[in-house]
């Protein structure tokens, strides 16, 4: 693995999972990397966004209860401009993934589930379930996923950068 510079995260519409996994990673690259950090880009995107979306109610508390802050997100679309600058991509489900592969077959190297970049499909299975119209909780219970998943792919981040 070569030094990862920019992380791309997806989901369907960039208003629930991708937010809350980009505003996570974020913040745990800070956390073990420091200033360092800031020369990581990471970014999230939706197969299906409506550009400019805000981030949705729940994604804005389940954040705001881990003291983070997604209120100014707006959502953005896959472009194949974006998807070529990334070192990363990390899909929230293994059908988004099957997805991204369709349309963009060269990318198969940097095309994982997070779930499988992280290495806990055993314990968290190959998706981060969607809450998209669901309650707090399930947001919350996403999350959580995530931030499991999170700690593990900001370390393999770090390594990368520690390694050149």
């Amino acid at each position: 693995m070569g030094q990862l510079s920019t992380i791309m995260l997806v989901c369907m519409g960039n208003t629930c999972r991708s937010v809350m996994a980009e505003a996570m990673l974020k913040q745990e690259l800070k956390k073990l990397m420091g200033d360092s950090a800031k020369k990581i880009r990471v970014i999230s995107a939706g197969v299906a966004a409506s550009c400019g979306d805000p981030a949705s109610s729940h994604a804005k508390t389940a954040m705001r209860n881990l003291g983070l802050d997604v209120s100014l997100h707006e959502a953005r679309g896959i472009s194949a401009e974006a998807l070529n600058d990334a070192d990363l991509v990390l899909t929230m489900t293994m059908a988004l993934k099957n997805a991204l592969l369709k349309d963009y077959p060269s990318m198969e190297s940097k095309v994982m589930t997070l779930t499988e970049f992280a290495g806990l499909t055993q314990e968290l299975g190959q998706d981060i379930r969607d809450p998209f119209g669901c309650s707090l909780q399930v947001y919350q219970d996403s999350a959580e996923q995530i931030g499991k998943a999170v700690e593990i792919v900001a370390r393999k981040i770090k390594d990368s950068f520690e390694s050149k």
